[in-house]
């Protein structure tokens, strides 16, 4: 799909998704890391080896590798006789740090005019914050994510994973894709300019509108309105709605009759009056009896069990899947979602997602491992007609 085209990724791991995305559709990707490695190759590590950073080796799938100091002169004349040969380079530099260092779009245009050139910066390229530096916290935060996670009487929450990183890269994706589509017509590359913040913001979609008519939203946590809508389970969580209207009655007394089977139904409960339940109408102990009740039961179930038999019995009931549990999921196997990749040199594979969407012949896909630190120098430089006692040298001076 886009086996043609050649990406320098010289970012940080705020474009690493973008790089990987490519890469797994067929682009020759290649990753430019500093010598000695990648601030992006971070904790936790295969084995305790920096070289197998987990984070790094799941978000470079695909790519090809090689170390280059570009700051320096050296380095950059290097990288601009890179760019002539490529489509596409992805960074992630404060907006001016590459014309400081004769990296300019002057420049670039003039060494390579079709190149599309993507910059993804906490801020984006223009604007009073173009200067600023924010790292995947600040950007959730700024972007308005924060306020929406986590119980309401407590301060926000955070992913464990850097979701405004993860929310950029797609988009930065796209956005390259559709500049190399418009280059074919108007014969030239584009700069694609993307920030965290307003990747963040995007993903609220409509809340800015709804601001207008309903004030500030309030953290939710676990409840949708005034009922719970997330359960501890015996070894988890699961998702259950006490809400009341027609596609929930039937729902909750359904619900009623398996805990009464189970020895778990209180007499009051066994005897409640569901035609007649409406939860914003209820005064805060009845409903919080109500909760308890509930909650006692889920308690006592683990969420497969929960689930397997909320199917049975036509339950709306989900689980909070972690790790463990979607790596074991049937849906995802029987599309053989994931795949299996060797950890080079470790004697190890890991096991990736496939691809977020299921294509065609040549469609996406992992192709190969993440790469070590400099692995295909040789095969890069090479091509450029660079022999092995330039590229000793070049080493020695620190400059790959």
């Amino acid at each position: 799909m886009f086996s043609d085209i050649r990406v320098l990724d010289i970012s940080d791991e705020s474009g690493a998704l973008a790089g990987k995305i490519l890469a797994d559709l067929g682009a020759d990707v290649i990753a430019i890391e500093p010598p000695g490695g990648s601030s992006a190759r971070r904790p936790p590590y295969l084995d305790g080896n920096r070289a197998w950073s987990l984070a790094w080796l799941a978000l470079h799938t695909s790519e090809r590798g090689i170390t280059l100091d570009w700051t320096r002169p050296t380095g950059r004349d290097l990288l601009l006789r890179l760019l002539e040969q490529a489509d596409v380079l992805i960074e992630s530099e404060v907006p001016g740090r590459l014309a400081d260092l004769g990296l300019g779009s002057e420049i670039l245009a003039a060494r390579a005019p079709r190149l599309v050139h993507c910059s993804i910066t906490p801020f984006g390229s223009t604007g009073p914050r173009a200067q600023w530096r924010a790292g995947d916290l600040v950007s959730v935060a700024l972007g308005g994510n924060a306020s929406m996670t986590g119980d309401a009487d407590r301060a926000p929450v955070r992913c464990t994973l850097p979701t405004a990183f993860l929310h950029a890269g797609p988009e930065a994706a796209t956005g390259i894709a559709t500049a190399l589509y418009a280059r074919e017509e108007i014969g030239r590359g584009q700069h694609v300019d993307v920030s965290l913040v307003e990747c963040q913001a995007t993903t609220l979609l409509g809340a800015a509108a709804l601001e207008k008519f309903r004030g500030a939203g309030r953290r939710a946590g676990a409840r949708l309105g005034r009922t719970r809508e997330i359960w501890r389970a015996a070894d988890g969580w699961i998702s259950f709605g006490l809400r009341g209207g027609p596609a929930r009655i039937p729902n909750l007394v359904a619900t009623v009759a398996w805990m009464e089977e189970c020895g778990l139904a209180p007499d009051w409960l066994r005897d409640f009056d569901w035609a007649a339940y409406r939860p914003h109408e209820l005064g805060d102990e009845e409903l919080a009896r109500l909760e308890d009740a509930f909650a006692a039961f889920f308690a006592s179930r683990p969420r497969r069990e929960l689930y397997e038999e909320s199917l049975a019995r036509r339950i709306l009931l989900a689980p909070c899947n972690d790790a463990a549990e979607i790596a074991a999921h049937p849906q995802l196997e029987s599309r053989e979602f994931f795949v299996e990749v060797e950890v080079p040199g470790s004697g190890r594979s890991l096991r990736h997602p496939g691809g977020f969407v299921t294509t065609g012949e040549g469609g996406l896909r992992v192709r190969g491992a993440a790469p070590s630190i400099g692995e295909h120098n040789e095969a890069v430089y090479g091509a450029l007609g660079m022999d092995p006692g330039e590229l000793e040298s070049l080493r020695a001076a620190g400059v790959i």
